[in-house]
């Protein structure tokens, strides 16, 4: 990797932790210039607005985020084991990236104009397109009851993100230590998976 990449990638590690930390209205790119060890003249070199620089980080971080979700999935997979890779992929990422996912989440949600380009650029977007497609052929050939895809995926990962991200809240409603929602969340994915399967799988 040569000296420009690093720069970057350390720009990159930088905006992460700023956006996260502070959230897009309260970074300034001088923090993130801080962080990275590089000059505020170097950083617009490099990204020329903070609004550029956002696009890019968000856009990577969702990237990630979807190759990580969908990246164990195999076209010979039959649907109930896409449904329990999917829920898998999903729980285990978002606690890993909880952070990330958190900022994602928030900062998308207050700055909407952003998201049509940010999810634009996202170049393995079509992943979850497939996964789609894939759910609506379920759903035509009779295995899965007949529901659409959208409804289906966002069922997954509201029961999946939820508590994660919601966890001071959760925790504090069921009076949870922090060890004790640990082993919470690690019986999530298979408690939604199966939750899923009986609400939406055909038995014969």
């Amino acid at each position: 990797m040569d000296n420009s990449q690093n720069t970057e990638e350390r720009i990159f590690d930088a905006a992460i932790d700023a956006f996260c930390d502070h959230g897009y209205d309260g970074t300034k790119m001088q923090l993130i210039a801080d962080k990275a060890e590089i000059s505020k003249a170097s950083l617009h070199y490099y990204f020329r607005s903070k609004d550029r620089l956002f696009e890019q980080v968000v856009r990577r971080l969702f990237s990630e985020l979807i190759t990580r979700v969908t990246g164990g999935l195999q076209p010979e997979d039959d649907i109930e084991t896409i449904i329990r890779k999917l829920i898998s992929g999903y729980i285990s990422t978002f606690i890993k990236y909880k952070r990330q996912t958190y900022f994602i989440f928030s900062e998308m949600m207050k700055h909407e104009k952003l998201v049509d380009k940010i999810i634009g650029g996202v170049m393995n977007i079509g992943n979850i397109h497939l996964i789609a497609k894939r759910l609506e052929a379920e759903k035509e050939s009779g295995t899965i009851i007949d529901i659409s895809a959208e409804h289906l995926l966002v069922n997954m990962i509201s029961m999946s993100v939820y508590p994660i991200i919601a966890e001071p809240l959760v925790r504090r409603v069921f009076t949870m230590d922090k060890k004790e929602y640990d082993k919470f969340l690690e019986q999530r994915a298979e408690i939604v998976a199966s939750f899923v399967l009986t609400a939406v799988m055909k038995r014969s």
